[in-house]
């Protein structure tokens, strides 16, 4: 809300100062006008007076001086002198057409419109009447005249004019401006919903109608997608679910009886040994789909969390006692470090998932170098009084690249692809709880461990 207040005070504003500035723009242009046919005006009596300045008189008449005839030839065609009856007794240029006696009545026509379409301008001197033209459509000629009240009146409706179509814009730009401000609200609205996966359908009408139209079809793909999505992640967790229910009873009965066999003193050593590594390899089985399960579970949030209260030392002393209690090989060393400081916090978490998680690190490690490593495992305080900082490392060749690339990017377990889903787990689990896993080299992995509250 506060960001659509934001653009519509914007676009408020940027209103008022594009129509101030083309006010002021206006005026500055008929000012502008103004001044010049005044000045277009002032010129014209000022060329008209200077011409009859050049007059000269004679002891018989008068006559034009030299600078006269060249000021009448920078700025006029032709001119004449008409004595008061009317009679031409001076002329310059002037066409044969024009050389004859004016009435008055003439003389009045001309001096307000037109002779012969020449604009000229006229001018009383001491000798009679100075009439001189200039090229015909070079000067346009208007005669208005018009009671003082009028002009008064014109002159106070100005400023009232211009007052309220001021108004009137503004008002304008107001109205359009809480529409415009209505359509966006209903745009955010939208697109809010659209954030939350909410279906929507937004009215496709006024300014926004494009937008809105286009959000639809954005809506209405991304409802269509989800079904489809959801489609086959229930047919996959189906199957998953299922292929693991039909496994579970042969498989415990192949461990059944594989754990008889190798119990069975009548039978020989050799197969007494095979029967010990059945049930191995099956124990590797039930693991593995038990992983598939977790991962599915988890993928898709459906495996719920847990937490409650747990001290982070003493569940990595369970994890790493654990493996010794099942018989750890003499080629494999757990080496566990715990800060001091570590042993005072308190963490909220899934413990069963934890444990999983760090048993599954450690496990890797053990699993991945048969020939004999040392894992370290490292406990610390993070920066605040809720972290603590895990690190899980071991001196064998360390993790492929192409493993941390999968994991990092979300690669599926494929046959092109690395098997990842020991390492998935974990990364899901730390997930889940809020945690951050990362991986500072081949051998070594960081778990930034926070209170999940």
């Amino acid at each position: 809300m506060k960001n659509l207040s934001k653009i519509i005070f914007r676009y408020l504003v940027s209103a008022f100062f594009m129509i101030l500035l083309t006010l002021l723009l206006n005026v500055a242009l008929y000012v502008v006008l103004g001044f010049r046919m005044v000045q277009a005006t002032s010129r014209s009596i000022a060329h008209i007076r200077i011409a009859a300045e050049q007059f000269l008189p004679l002891e018989e008449g008068f006559a034009l001086s030299g600078e006269g005839y060249a000021y009448l030839e920078e700025h006029y065609v032709w001119a004449m002198m008409l004595d008061d009856a009317g009679k031409v007794i001076w002329d310059w240029k002037l066409p044969p057409t024009l050389n004859h006696p004016y009435t008055a009545r003439e003389i009045a026509v001309f001096s307000k419109w037109y002779l012969n379409d020449y604009p000229v301008t006229e001018r009383v001197t001491d000798y009679g009447l100075l009439v001189a033209a200039s090229e015909p459509g070079s000067v346009w000629k208007q005669n208005i005249n018009d009671a003082t009240g009028v002009i008064e009146f014109i002159a106070r409706m100005i400023p009232v004019t211009l007052s309220v179509n001021l108004g009137l814009v503004l008002l304008m730009v107001f109205f359009w401006g809480v529409r415009f401000y209505g359509s966006l609200r209903t745009l955010e609205r939208g697109i809010q919903n659209l954030s939350d996966q909410t279906p929507i359908q937004l009215p496709e009408k006024g300014m926004t109608e494009l937008l809105a139209r286009q959000l639809n079809q954005t809506s209405a793909l991304l409802i269509r997608q989800r079904e489809q999505l959801d489609q086959r992640d229930n047919a996959r967790t189906a199957w998953i679910s299922g292929v693991s229910h039909d496994i579970r009873t042969p498989l415990s009965l192949i461990m059944g009886y594989a754990s008889d066999l190798k119990e069975d003193p009548s039978l020989p050593e050799e197969q007494r040994r095979l029967a010990g590594i059945i049930k191995q390899q099956s124990l590797k089985i039930r693991q593995l789909i038990e992983d598939l399960n977790l991962t599915s579970r988890l993928e898709y949030h459906m495996q719920p969390l847990r937490p409650a209260p747990l001290k982070p030392s003493g569940l990595l002393r369970t994890v790493v006692s654990d493996f010794y209690n099942r018989g750890l090989s003499d080629l494999h060393l757990i080496d566990l470090y715990i800060d001091s400081a570590v042993e005072q916090i308190t963490l909220r978490g899934d413990r069963a998932l934890l444990t999983r998680a760090f048993s599954n690190l450690i496990g890797n490690s053990i699993r991945h170098n048969p020939a004999g490593c040392t894992v370290t495992v490292t406990a610390y305080p993070g920066r605040d009084d809720d972290e603590v900082c895990f690190q899980v490392s071991d001196d064998g060749p360390g993790i492929p690249r192409e493993v941390i690339d999968a994991l990092i990017n979300g690669l599926s377990d494929t046959a092109k692809a690395p098997h990842i889903m020991g390492l998935r787990i974990v990364w899901q689990i730390f997930g889940a709880h809020g945690w951050e896993m990362r991986f500072t080299d081949s051998n070594t992995i960081h778990i930034l461990g926070k209170d999940q509250s």
